[in-house]
């Protein structure tokens, strides 16, 4: 039995994503270790960033077949993440679009799509939820790094601000907030900074009128393809990699326009360039999809083929792709070893 050492991330997204393929590796067939010297193959999932640090700290991974997991949210890969990528010989990535990045830097890149099921709320977690939330006040939710330019927290709260002036009735927004919070001071928002258990997060899903990603780059997008999972009707920019699972039968993609990712962002991380694009998604397009959720509905068609896609990346589905994609690297690198 192949045996897999795989490094998880400190981030939030990145750990949350690599706890969910560990667990695929029992159903590949592989076995999980947690010490590097009883490995036969190695995924270090990380930003590419920090690997050269990680085979510091872990001599043993440059001799043995390694693989890095990685993701990028615009077309252009990061200058930054060169010297990182030369060190492994092979690379994964959630998505085609987050790969169409990578392979600027490797040869070797393959898709190993984010695994997407939804976890159950109890009825403690649905309480909970109506004892922050009244039953018949309907509300928009989105999990978002407040000071992270990139998810758009500007655009989504102004669009909101406008639907719930338009709407006539009663709405919320519930916003998650991770990493960074931004202090919010308006009745119509709520904002939670707590952490909060799978359950929790799963019954703010399964009640939502819509989930919201104005965002400007995804890699993938794990917030919507968790309320797609939940059969919420979900309302993202169409660019980058939520396209993956998003298209215009299970979902909303919003339109928008590519633009430069400027000074602002470039400053924050030293991975953007100014002259980098990403999506403004269309801000009356994203008012009128709200509104008509409000005023109509969810469309039961969409929402159940959004549910579907936890089939499409089921954990068996994922684990297939994984293990043919262990045996295949691992070919690769005995071979290029001689």
């Amino acid at each position: 039995m192949i045996r897999v050492w795989w490094y998880l991330s400190d981030w939030l997204g990145h750990r949350r994503a690599g706890q969910a393929y560990r667990c695929c590796l029992d159903l590949a067939g592989f076995q999980v270790v947690d010490s590097l010297d009883q490995a036969d193959v190695a995924v270090v999932h990380e930003d590419p960033i920090f690997w050269p640090l990680i085979f510091k700290t872990h001599p043993l991974l440059h001799h043995k077949p390694t693989i890095g997991f990685a993701v990028w949210e615009t077309k252009r890969l990061p200058l930054v993440y060169q010297p990182g990528l030369k060190m492994v010989h092979a690379v994964w990535t959630a998505s085609h679009f987050s790969a169409a990045a990578l392979i600027q830097g490797h040869n070797n890149v393959t898709v190993v799509p984010h695994i997407v099921e939804p976890t159950e709320p109890e009825d403690d977690d649905l309480g909970w939820v109506r004892e922050h939330i009244p039953p018949d006040v309907p509300y928009f939710f989105c999990i978002v790094d407040g000071l992270n330019p990139r998810k758009n927290l500007d655009l989504l709260l102004r669009a909101f601000s406008r639907v719930r002036l338009h709407s006539g009735r009663e709405i919320l927004l519930v916003l998650k907030q991770y990493r960074q919070s931004l202090p919010i001071h308006t009745a119509s928002v709520l904002s939670i900074t707590d952490t909060l258990s799978d359950g929790r997060l799963a019954a703010l899903h399964r009640l939502a009128l819509g989930y919201v990603s104005p965002h400007r780059g995804e890699a993938w997008g794990l917030g919507l393809s968790e309320a797609m999972s939940h059969g919420v009707t979900v309302l993202g920019t169409g660019w980058s990699g939520n396209m993956e699972f998003m298209d215009l039968r299970n979902s909303v993609p919003l339109r928008y326009q590519l633009t430069p990712v400027g000074t602002k962002m470039s400053a924050m991380l030293p991975h953007y360039q100014p002259d980098m694009l990403w999506a403004e998604a269309d801000e009356e397009h994203l008012v009128r999809e709200m509104l008509r959720l409000v005023r109509r509905g969810p469309d039961s068609e969409l929402c159940q083929r959004a549910r579907a896609i936890s089939k499409r990346f089921s954990a068996q589905r994922i684990a297939r792709i994984i293990h043919d994609a262990v045996l295949r690297d691992m070919e690769i690198w005995v071979r290029t070893r001689g």
